[in-house]
C-alpha cells in the first residue's frame, strides 16, 4: 500500500503556510506553481480561495517567516490587536499597500522581501504583547513606529484609529512619543502626536484635519462636536469645526453617494449655511490628486467665515 499523505485540508489549508513547511509535508513546487496555491510574500503560500491581499492572510504569512524573538509591529500589529480600519492600505483609492512590519530588535536577523520591512530598533519587553496568538508590539509602540517610519499624515491616521477602537489614548500617545527622544524618525512623530484626536470617525477624516492643519495652516479643528441652534437643537455634528471662523469641514466617503444619504446630506448643509456656517465638503479626489485646490478651498472658506457677518450668527456648540 503507497504511503498516506497528510490530510492537506485539516494541517495546511487553514492559514498561510511557508515553501518548507509545505514541501515538508508532501506538497510538490509544481503543486505550489498551480493554481490550488497562491504566494503571499515571498517563501509563503495560501490555498486555493485564500485571498493573499487580506490583511490577515497577509500577516500570518510574514508571521509564518519570523524568526524565534521577533515580533509584528506597525499597522499588522494595530490590526490584529482589533483596530480594523488599518487594513494596510493606503493612497489614492486604497490602492498601496504598506509592508507588514517584522520588529527583530538590534541583533535580530531577517532578510527584507517585498511585503515586509525589517525595523532593528531596540524592543523592550514592554513593547510586545500577543493578539491572535502572533507576538505584536502593544498599540503604543506601533503606533509611534507609525509615525516615525511612515510620516505624519499616516501616523495621525494610526492614533485616531487606535484611539476609536479604544487600544491606545491620544494623551498615552503623546506621553509614549515624548519618552523616546532619541528614536530614528521622531521628529516627524512629535508632529503627528499631538495631533492625533480620538473623536475622528474614519481614517479619510483624519486625513482631512491633517490636511487642514499642516498643509492649509489653519487652527486645529473641533472633530465630530454637536452644533445647536438658538433653542438648543442639534443642526448636526460637522467632522471638522473652527468656531472662529464658523467653518465646517465635511468628508464625503462612498457611503454618501446614495441617494438617502445623499438627501440628508444636502438638508444638513443648508441647515448649516442658514445659521451663518460656513460649509467645506471634501472627497478622496480632494485628499488625493487634488489635494491642492482643496488646500486653497479650505483657505478661502476659513477667510470666508472670518470676514462673515457675526451678527447672524444663530449656532452654539453642543455642551
Amino acid at each position: 500500500m503507497p504511503p498516506q499523505r497528510p490530510d492537506l485540508r485539516a494541517t495546511l489549508v487553514a492559514r498561510p503556510r511557508t515553501t518548507g513547511h509545505l514541501l515538508a509535508a508532501g506538497v510538490t513546487t509544481h503543486e505550489l506553481t498551480g493554481p490550488l496555491w497562491t504566494p503571499v510574500v515571498r517563501g509563503s503560500h495560501v490555498w486555493l480561495g485564500g485571498d493573499a491581499e487580506d490583511p490577515l492572510v497577509r500577516i500570518q504569512a510574514v508571521a509564518e517567516l519570523m524568526p524565534a524573538g521577533a515580533v509584528v509591529g506597525g499597522w499588522a500589529a494595530l490590526y490584529l490587536l482589533g483596530v480594523r480600519d488599518l487594513d494596510g492600505r493606503t493612497g489614492r483609492a486604497a490602492a498601496t499597500m504598506l509592508p507588514v512590519l517584522v520588529c527583530v530588535g538590534p541583533v535580530g536577523r531577517m532578510r527584507r522581501r517585498r511585503g515586509i520591512a525589517v525595523d532593528r530598533s531596540t524592543l523592550l519587553p514592554e513593547d510586545v504583547t500577543e493578539a491572535q496568538g502572533i507576538p505584536v508590539t502593544t498599540a503604543l509602540r506601533s503606533c509611534l513606529d507609525i509615525m516615525r517610519m511612515h510620516g505624519v499624515e499616516e501616523g495621525v491616521v494610526a492614533g485616531d484609529a487606535a484611539g476609536r477602537f479604544g487600544v491606545a489614548s491620544p494623551d498615552a500617545i503623546q506621553d509614549f512619543v515624548a519618552s523616546h527622544p532619541g528614536m530614528r524618525g521622531i521628529p516627524q512623530a512629535r508632529v503627528a502626536a499631538p495631533l492625533v484626536d480620538a473623536g475622528a470617525a474614519s481614517c479619510p477624516e483624519s486625513r482631512l484635519r491633517v490636511v487642514w492643519v499642516l498643509e492649509a495652516g489653519l487652527p486645529v479643528p473641533l472633530v465630530n462636536r454637536g452644533l445647536v441652534d438658538e433653542g438648543g437643537v442639534l443642526l448636526g455634528e460637522p467632522d471638522l469645526f473652527d468656531p472662529e471662523a464658523a467653518m465646517a469641514g465635511e468628508y464625503d466617503g462612498s457611503d454618501h453617494r446614495t441617494l438617502l444619504r445623499h438627501t440628508s446630506d444636502n438638508a444638513r448643509e443648508e441647515g448649516f449655511e442658514r445659521h451663518n456656517v460656513t460649509v467645506v465638503r471634501a472627497t478622496a479626489i480632494d485628499l488625493w490628486p487634488r489635494r491642492a485646490h482643496l488646500v486653497s478651498r479650505l483657505r478661502a472658506g476659513h477667510g470666508d467665515g472670518l470676514a462673515r457677518d457675526r451678527s447672524r450668527d444663530r449656532w452654539g456648540l453642543r455642551l
